[in-house]
């Protein structure tokens, strides 16, 4: 893989829940494969993602079905955010007013020389050296 590209949850969750641009999530991803750019994202948004799913739809197939897409996507590289992560992220809180969960993304990322991301948060445009990628 050339490059590495950090996905954000809600880009899951776009495709998981069907909602208006899931097809453009899955359009950007399906992309990124045949471009050969490595997907990164954190077991830290995976389970959120698995928690908002119980919490929308209620039903475990729901949650299956992520985990099956996940344990399946072979073009995915899941990071587990160390404790330097988590401090660096508090100070990116406060430096980007951002909350925990994408002020641990912007960590992760920057912890391992990620520039890119692929999300529909506009807050991530505020952030010096990431570059966010609209599906």
């Amino acid at each position: 893989m050339d490059e590495e590209v950090f996905i954000d949850a809600n880009i899951f969750l776009e495709i998981f829940l069907d909602d208006s641009k899931a097809e453009d999530c899955k359009e950007i991803l399906r992309s990124m494969r045949e471009n050969k750019k490595q997907a990164v994202t954190t077991d830290f948004l995976i389970y959120s993602c698995i928690l908002i799913l119980h919490s929308d739809l209620k039903e475990t197939k729901f949650i299956r079905n992520a985990i099956i897409f996940f344990n399946f996507y072979n073009n995915l590289r899941i990071f587990r955010p160390s404790f330097d992560d988590m401090y660096y992220a508090a100070e990116v809180m406060e430096k980007n007013r951002l909350d925990f969960d994408d002020s641990l993304v912007v960590s992760c990322m920057k912890n391992n020389g990620i520039k890119k991301i692929v999300s529909l948060d506009k807050h991530f445009d505020r952030v010096n050296g990431v570059e966010r990628i609209k599906p």
